[in-house]
């Protein structure tokens, strides 16, 4: 006669241990993953922003430069409009592209400087809220 011993369970008890300690990890690993993606996303966007911004400075410097008595732009395939290159004012544009752009000119007679204020966006919608703004200045 062979004589059988019972376990009481545990193996069951281990493989519930196991299962929650593997379990704890792969979730540990998904969260920091996630975080990860997330702020390599804000910095694509971050850069996407930047680059709006520098291509509306480089826009708005070349048009100031050549002294074009025009009132629309072209811009990147994109036409501006409200160009005005007079002196002694604030002329302010937008570019909608696949994202958005504002430039303000600010000339001044009483100093030798022409400024350009350029912010970029990530998106143009306002309530996106993963929105990212950019600005550049300079002044010449």
């Amino acid at each position: 006669m062979i004589k059988i011993e019972k376990q009481k369970g545990a193996v069951l008890l281990i493989a519930i241990l196991v299962s929650s300690v593997v379990l704890a990890v792969g979730l540990g690993v998904y969260n920091r993953t996630y975080k990860e993606l997330v702020f390599a996303s804000f910095w694509k966007h971050a850069q996407t922003a930047f680059s709006a911004a520098d291509s509306g400075l480089e826009c708005a410097i070349y048009w100031d430069t050549h002294q074009a008595a025009v009132t629309s732009a072209p811009c990147f395939g994109y036409t501006v409009s409200g160009w005005n290159p007079s002196l002694n004012i604030t002329t302010t544009f937008s570019m909608s592209t696949p994202v958005c752009v504002t430039v303000e000119i600010t000339k001044n007679v009483a100093y030798p400087f022409t400024t350009i204020r350029s912010r970029g966006y990530n998106t143009c919608s306002t309530t996106d809220p993963r929105r990212v703004e950019r600005g550049l200045r300079i002044d010449y």
